[in-house]
């Protein structure tokens, strides 16, 4: 019995042992309520950046920099405001407080209170030592400050990382600033950097060129013609530069002079701020060549798809008298064409005098937009010996424009008075900017009224429908008005026509009132009496003469 007993407790222990390691193996750690896998550090203050600068204005520093300021930017995060704000700033050596203090700490406040959730700013002013490089460093801020209704200053200290920037310094310049009149000069501008941040992302635009504004009305500018407007450049790393091209039709009228070509340049500094900067290039007609006898007076434009007469100056310099002239033209593009024999003859020209060949020409749409050069040969006879000159000149090939204003008239649309029209292109090439306005002429009452319709192009008319007020509320009967239409070519020249056009309103109704209804009534009476007296007339006449006869016969 004994070892029945036995066998028995030996089983219930041995099967324990086996059942109760896997249970104890199984069993996951359970995390009492309230704590977190992640560790928290709750702080009423938050570090948020660290910069060169004034609040919301980041500035170029490089070393050598005197009192330039330095801004911490700091977050609320607590839930109380804070008050008594006041900060010291431990930066690496080369780096020094503005007014020097113990320790070489630079102090910094903030009288303001910074209230839960909002920002704030320390700004601390340092001087740079000329040792240090355009790198990235570290610092330590110490900030002490109160909470609201709460005794007692707290200290709290943050290590941060901040960068000298640099100052980018922009320079530009053209390579060759000596171009020739009367030819097609192709022209490279340098963009440098000569400070210690990268200029980003430079972006240039010609803000005047070809009369396209004020400041070139103002220069000779008027005739230059430049065939791009627009350049990106990219990054300029600094103390290097990059360099773009554009060509440049140069008139002979501006010979010996100087061109001030403005240029807007838009680029980011070393502290992300965008730049706009107005800039000039200056380039240095040369004189017209004084070797020649003959001087050749060229039109600055030819019109591009259509038969004209190219109207070359010849004139003589010379004392003397020069004779049998032959004068042979080679243009640089086939599509320009002369219509006729290339080789002209004048039979003589009077010493300091001039005269003037009308060559015909077609310049073909391949070309438009561009200057074409041409080669002049001019043989003549001088004091009995014969001289050759060999000269060239370029031409600019220019679109035509056709404009013309028809059909306008009055309408009504949706219950407004319209003045209505159409603007029709027979050019080669649209019109860009048209703008129409309308003025009253010769006592009309018509208010003037501008309206914008864009581009005019050459495939078909383009209409305008200009709303029509009055100064007196009514419009009636014809009124005379002053068409005016102003459009912009591919020079972005701007051109007007005018016309005078007469647009009715219909007839006045008439007002009737009182009087004149009584009027009528006075003068329908009338007639209705002499009607009656006529008819009485004519109805007793046959009575009288019966009477008499009946009496005649007694």
């Amino acid at each position: 019995m004994m070892i029945y007993k036995t066998a028995l407790i030996a089983a219930v222990i041995l099967l324990g042992q086996l059942v109760a390691p896997s249970y104890g193996q199984s069993a996951p750690e359970v995390l009492q309520p309230g704590q977190s896998p992640f560790e928290h550090g709750y702080t009423d203050i938050k570090f948020l950046d660290a910069y060169f600068g004034y609040p919301n204005q980041k500035i170029e520093v490089q070393p050598g920099d005197q009192n330039v300021p330095f801004t911490i930017l700091f977050s609320n995060v607590g839930t109380e405001d804070i008050a008594g704000i006041r900060g010291l700033l431990s930066l690496p050596i080369g780096f020094s407080a503005a007014t020097p203090l113990v320790e070489g700490l630079i102090e910094a406040d903030n009288s303001q209170t910074a209230t839960t959730g909002s920002s704030f700013t320390l700004t601390f002013y340092v001087n740079l030592d000329k040792s240090l490089v355009v790198h990235d460093y570290a610092g330590t801020v110490k900030l002490t400050y109160n909470r609201v209704r709460e005794n007692g200053a707290r200290d709290a200290f943050y290590d941060f990382n901040f960068k000298i920037p640099g100052k980018s310094l922009l320079n530009i310049n053209a390579v060759n600033p000596f171009i020739q009149p009367a030819s097609n000069n192709q022209v490279t501008v340098q963009v440098l950097d000569n400070g210690t941040a990268s200029l980003n992302n430079v972006d240039i635009t010609i803000t005047a060129a070809s009369g396209n504004s004020t400041v070139a009305s103002m220069s000779n500018l008027q005739n230059v013609v430049i065939d791009q407007r627009h350049w990106n450049v990219g990054t300029i790393a600094p103390g290097s530069s990059k360099s773009f091209l554009f060509n440049a039709f140069v008139p002979q009228d501006v010979a010996g002079q100087s061109l001030h070509i403005p240029l807007t340049v838009t680029y980011f500094d070393g502290q992300g701020n965008q730049v706009v900067s107005d800039r000039t290039v200056d380039l240095i007609v040369g004189p017209a060549n004084s070797n020649f006898n003959v001087k050749l007076s060229t039109p600055s434009y030819v019109m591009m798809g259509v038969m004209q007469n190219l109207t070359l100056g010849l004139e003589n310099l010379s004392p003397s008298k020069i004779s049998h002239i032959g004068i042979t033209l080679t243009p640089s593009s086939s599509d320009l064409r002369i219509l006729n024999d290339p080789r002209w003859y004048v039979d003589e020209i009077d010493p300091l005098t001039s005269t003037n060949l009308n060559i015909p020409v077609f310049a073909d749409q391949n070309i438009a937009n561009q200057a074409v050069n041409f080669d002049v040969n001019i043989q003549y006879t001088k004091d009995g010996s014969t001289v050759i000159e060999q000269q060239s000149f370029a031409t600019y090939i220019r679109p035509v424009i056709d404009v013309s204003v028809y059909g306008v008239q009055v309408s009504e649309i949706a219950g407004q008075k319209m003045i209505i029209g159409n603007v029709l292109n027979q050019g080669n090439t649209k019109g860009q900017f048209a703008v129409v306005t309308i003025d009253p002429m010769e006592g009309s009452t018509i208010k003037e009224t501008t309206q914008y319709i864009g581009d005019v192009d050459i495939d078909a008319p383009t209409p305008f429908n200009v709303p029509v007020q009055s100064t007196t509320g009514t419009l009636s009967g014809d009124q005379k008005v002053l068409v005016t239409l102003t459009y912009k070519d591919t020079l972005l020249q701007s051109h007007t026509i005018t016309q005078v056009d007469t647009i009715s309103f219909g007839a006045p109704v008439a007002q009737s009132d009182g009087s004149s209804s009584q009027l009528q009534l006075v003068i329908l009476v009338a007639i209705a009496a002499g009607i009656g007296g006529i008819v009485f007339k004519i109805k007793k006449k046959p009575k009288e003469t019966l009477e008499k006869k009946v009496q005649e016969a007694a």
